[in-house]
């Protein structure tokens, strides 16, 4: 019982000590503090190249429309804005329509890419705009990102500062107007963000996530373009470890980009983080099982529920300490979300629901290859690779 004890709290204090480093770490490089040390500059001299804004859309994400329209007001000198959509059916083309009217002087163009069944249907809209683009970088965003206006004139200047052929940068979750976008816009910036800036900060390692990515044409030209990602899911992951691997020079500079969710159900927010527990587990098994330390709530209560009443102090000070780390990210970076008082009052249940839900979502690799992204049915193997499911798999994995 005793080495028991001393090896849960050795786990225990080795989860603590990384997460409060990775809470300190996101602290010094939220958004403001970055912005005000590093005021972009403009110097005459400065290069800003033709970039090409490539956005895939499907549906209307929350906030589509100031979304969007905030890569229209960029302060920068030379950029185009590519979209592709599946088909002119898509109900966001009459939107990004009256966008480009508005902004006649941004060049825009829209792709209707179609939808194929058996490879990555991002990567394939990415081709597309990408045989379409003119510009010498690449800008890809998500649908759901919204910018401000410094942001790519700040990605070119760290581009041409550093020498990397790959810029990216932290994800900042807000808008949070229901219960489950609050679980999801906490887990960006905890889980994600802040595991993004720690593994790159402690350990050099290019931590890649495709919501906003800026690249050097030429580069992404050696493997032969996006196409060269359309067989994986991971294709952020694989872009960024194909540049280094190839000794592409790959760099972030902490301009964060703000995913906008509002109005996500519990349900979106399963299948979402579903997905990328499915995508980490085949990239590499070993971090994926090193992951259960970043929930070191359930590890307490597990403790607690195996052996009783001496583990109820520490898995209540666990709790605790949990949530005084996540409630400091969510003050130090979202400011919209925390002018709102529910969030605040919220914030402790939603801390600890969430992570017991992250646990059942931890386990489901494990026991499933499968996921469903947008109406696609994929298995997933090694390095994320996707295989299309037949229509049987499809219908024993809607029912179950």
């Amino acid at each position: 019982m005793k080495l028991l004890s001393l090896i849960i709290f050795i786990i225990l204090s080795l989860s603590g000590l990384y997460l409060v480093a990775m809470t300190a770490l996101v602290i010094w490089h939220r958004p403001t503090t970055r912005q005000k040390k590093s005021p972009a500059s403009s110097s005459p001299s400065q290069d800003y190249p033709l970039v090409s804004l490539l956005k895939p859309v499907k549906g209307m994400d929350d906030g589509l429309e100031a979304n969007l329209e905030s890569f229209y007001q960029l302060d920068y000198p030379l950029y185009e804005i590519l979209f592709a959509v599946d088909d002119w059916q898509d109900e966001s083309c009459a939107l990004i329509k009256k966008l480009a009217a508005r902004y006649p002087a941004i060049h825009t163009k829209i792709l209707a890419t179609g939808d194929p069944l058996t490879e990555n249907p991002k990567i394939h809209k990415l081709s597309w705009l990408e045989s379409e683009s003119r510009g010498r970088l690449l800008w890809v965003t998500d649908a759901s990102v919204r910018v401000e206006p410094q942001t790519l004139r700040r990605l070119v200047e760290k581009y041409s500062s550093s020498k990397a052929k790959l810029i990216f940068s932290p994800v900042l979750g807000t808008n949070s107007r229901s219960l489950a976008s609050l679980m999801e816009n906490t887990y960006l910036n905890f889980f994600t963000s802040g595991n993004i800036i720690a593994l790159w900060k402690l350990f050099r390692q290019p931590v890649v996530m495709g919501k906003s990515i800026l690249l050097d044409r030429a580069a992404l030209k050696t493997f032969g373009g996006f196409k060269y990602f359309k067989d994986y899911l991971a294709e952020d992951y694989l872009i960024g470890k194909s540049f280094q691997d190839s000794g592409f020079k790959v760099d972030t500079n902490y301009i964060w980009i703000k995913n906008i969710s509002e109005q996500a159900s519990l349900k979106t927010f399963l299948k979402r983080t579903a997905r990328w527990a499915m995508m980490r587990s085949k990239l590499n098994r070993p971090a994926y099982l090193a992951e259960l330390l970043l929930n070191p709530v359930v590890i307490a209560l597990a403790a607690m529920a195996a052996f009783g009443a001496p583990f109820l102090k520490l898995a209540l000070a666990v709790a605790a300490g949990k949530i005084i780390l996540e409630y400091l990210n969510f003050l130090a970076v979202d400011s919209p979300d925390r002018k709102r008082l529910v969030n605040h009052l919220s914030f402790p249940v939603m801390v600890m629901i969430r992570d017991l839900l992250l646990f059942a979502v931890y386990l489901m690799p494990f026991f499933s290859n499968t996921v469903d992204w947008r109406g696609h049915h994929f298995k997933i193997g090694k390095n994320s690779l996707i295989t299309p499911q037949t229509d049987i798999e499809k219908l024993i994995y809607e029912e179950a």
